[in-house]
């Protein structure tokens, strides 16, 4: 497969526990913001925004930027390497 088409797999098959990740941490978050009085008000509401932002860059942000760079498949393969004291010597 192309490069983009593996982003585009990746993406597809994350998406909904991103979703319900974001959901679950958000309901909790918001329960902090209207619950928690002025003390945890703005730590709550920081939160929210880094949620909010951290999903954004992960899923639009990261995708494109790798298609950017134009990394390819071979780039995010290791290369094995030989080691010296494994080979075989011969007689």
């Amino acid at each position: 497969m192309e490069v983009p088409a593996v982003i585009d797999r990746a993406i597809t098959s994350t998406i909904s526990r991103t979703m319900i990740t974001h959901g679950s941490t958000q309901l909790m978050v918001c329960s902090m913001l209207i619950f928690g009085g002025p003390t945890l008000y703005y730590f709550a509401l920081a939160l929210t925004i880094g949620i909010l932002f951290g999903i954004y860059s992960s899923v639009l942000v990261a995708s494109p930027l790798v298609l950017w760079l134009g990394i390819t498949r071979e780039d995010l393969i290791p290369k094995s390497r030989k080691d010296p004291e494994q080979e075989v010597q011969g007689p």
